[in-house]
């Protein structure tokens, strides 16, 4: 076995660790601290704004800073969002550049060299950051407005991406995109505000309160990214969610779903109960993106010829007419060795040259090949065609 390859396997997986680790430090001291500061209140003896928080052992009583001594440091969390934007890259690089055929290949979309399209998946990622920064300072835009842009933009950007790639390396690309513009938001915006504020604390004086503005919306517009970033992040494990033929409108239905499920959340901590029909139009949102990305059964079979022909569609197909369409279809990545470029071993562990496998992970194909357009990724094979899958379909129902 390819040394190289085990490396880059065994990287892989400690990167993919390193990435989920980082991105649970940043996102969830965003969100816990988004709930303390929403949960400042004055107490009957001290009208200062404050909370009690209680940990393991020790409580705190958290106010809001009016002053700093020189040799305070300020608390944040930015190395975490660094690490988890850095290693984000880098799995984008190991796994999804490193197997382009594999992950962002579709000829039916753009049938590109597989530099190309390493190139594509990359490159824009600092394009969406200029143009979504550009629209935050030169389109006039504030408040809801633009909030609403911000919508509107990852909409744009998600059918770009799901018009370019396969589902499989599109999804992760839209999550890749807007973990851009949260990392950017914090290295290009919120850290350098942070800086200034703890210069004007240090110094007794008021902070600017346009440059606080500044911050806080792009601090709010992170805190409604962050739930579909996770989401389009973790998607390649739903095969389902972004092989389907609208995974674009899913991607935006998604999108909305998310947007609303973070609004209805804040609206919850500053205090103003649960909005029920925010929370409907939310699960409408997701329902239709789950509708859409639902499995279809394929196109009938023609019509028989004569006689003989419809008997033999009328007959069970044998495991072996299974097996040979398997082979073709998904030998290429689920072998014990494949002939795709990244894969050191069967995808997922899955060797179907093995009949045995076949049949005991038939739902699992069916659902994946048959019913929907996640497999074989179609960079790496031609995707079954109708007579393909209802063979498969009618072998398997053989089987109970």
């Amino acid at each position: 076995m390819n040394f190289f390859a085990v490396l880059l396997d065994d990287a892989t997986e400690l990167t993919r660790w390193a990435h989920a680790v980082a991105a649970i430090l940043w996102v969830g001291s965003a969100f816990a601290l988004l709930k303390l500061d929403l949960a400042l209140k004055p107490r009957a003896t001290d009208p200062t704004p404050q909370t009690l928080f209680l940990h393991a052992g020790p409580g705190y009583r958290l106010t809001r800073a009016t002053d700093a001594d020189d040799s305070e440091k300020a608390l944040n969390f930015k190395w975490e969002t660094y690490a988890t934007w850095a290693s984000g890259f880098a799995l984008l690089c190991m796994v999804f550049c490193a197997a382009p055929r594999l992950y962002l290949i579709d000829p039916a979309l753009w049938n590109a060299a597989p530099w190309a399209a390493a190139a594509a998946a990359i490159l824009p990622l600092a394009v969406s950051w200029l143009a979504y920064d550009f629209l935050c300072k030169k389109g006039g835009l504030c408040g809801d407005a633009l909030l609403w842009a911000l919508f509107i933009f990852c909409a744009f950007l998600a059918l770009i991406l799901t018009h370019v790639f396969a589902g499989r390396g599109a999804y992760p690309l839209i999550g890749a995109h807007l973990a851009t513009i949260m990392t950017a938001n914090i290295a290009h915006i919120i850290v350098p505000a942070q800086k200034r504020r703890l210069k004007a604390l240090r110094a007794g004086l008021a902070g600017d309160e346009a440059d606080l503005r500044r911050a806080g919306t792009r601090a709010l517009h992170n805190q409604y990214l962050a739930l579909p970033t996770i989401f389009f992040m973790l998607s390649g494990h739903a095969p389902l969610l972004f092989a389907g033929p609208h995974n674009g409108g899913a991607a935006i239905m998604f999108l909305a779903g998310f947007f609303l499920i973070r609004r209805v959340w804040l609206k919850n901590l500053r205090g103003l109960g649960v909005d029920w029909k925010l929370s409907a139009a939310a699960t409408a949102c997701l329902a239709l993106a789950f509708a859409l990305s639902w499995p279809a059964r394929p196109p009938a079979e023609r019509q028989a010829s004569d006689a003989s022909d419809a008997i033999a569609q009328a007959l069970r197909p044998s495991g072996a007419q299974a097996q040979t369409v398997i082979d073709a279809r998904c030998g290429p990545c689920h072998a014990a060795r494949p002939q795709i470029d990244g894969l050191t071993h069967a995808a997922g562990g899955l060797d179907f040259s093995q009949a045995a496998n076949v049949e005991r992970h038939r739902d699992e194909i069916l659902r994946a090949a048959v019913f929907s357009y996640a497999m074989p990724p179609p960079g790496a094979a031609p995707a079954l065609d109708a007579a393909d899958k209802n063979l498969l379909i009618r072998w398997a129902e053989g089987l109970d």
